[in-house]
């Protein structure tokens, strides 16, 4: 008895035929993202969150904690997060509101955490949202 594969081919309606629906609101996600990388309110938190470098590397101006770990670490291991996560982006009803929460004005609204604090906060939140559906 053979067994036939089903090969089930992804509607690409957008781009002329070349992305599917999630990859273009994927798309704008990540331009919204990047668009807004040195917004204001969230510089402020970093530099709220830094300090004078205590390391011997002279080339080192200034290091910045952790929220969680409280470890001080260069700029290029940290990341400002959102506290509030700025939500899903699957349509145009999506997009106002992923906009309102990415560009909050209070500068409490963002933290500075390390790579990896960064990384088990969004595997908590993807596991938490996973676990609503």
């Amino acid at each position: 008895m053979k067994i036939k594969k089903v090969i089930i081919k992804k509607i690409k309606p957008r781009n002329g035929g070349t992305m599917t629906e999630s990859q273009y609101f994927s798309k704008i996600r990540s331009l919204l993202r990047n668009g807004f990388r040195y917004y204001k309110p969230m510089q402020e938190a970093l530099n709220l969150a830094g300090r004078p470098s205590q390391s011997l590397n002279k080339k080192l101006k200034k290091e910045y904690q952790c929220f969680h770990c409280k470890i001080w670490f260069k700029r290029t291991d940290v990341e400002i997060d959102h506290i509030e996560e700025c939500g899903k982006l699957n349509c145009y009803d999506d997009i106002v509101p992923f906009i309102q929460r990415l560009t909050r004005e209070e500068v409490s609204a963002y933290q500075v955490l390390c790579k990896s604090c960064h990384s088990i906060k969004t595997e908590k939140y993807k596991q938490l949202k996973n676990e609503r559906l």
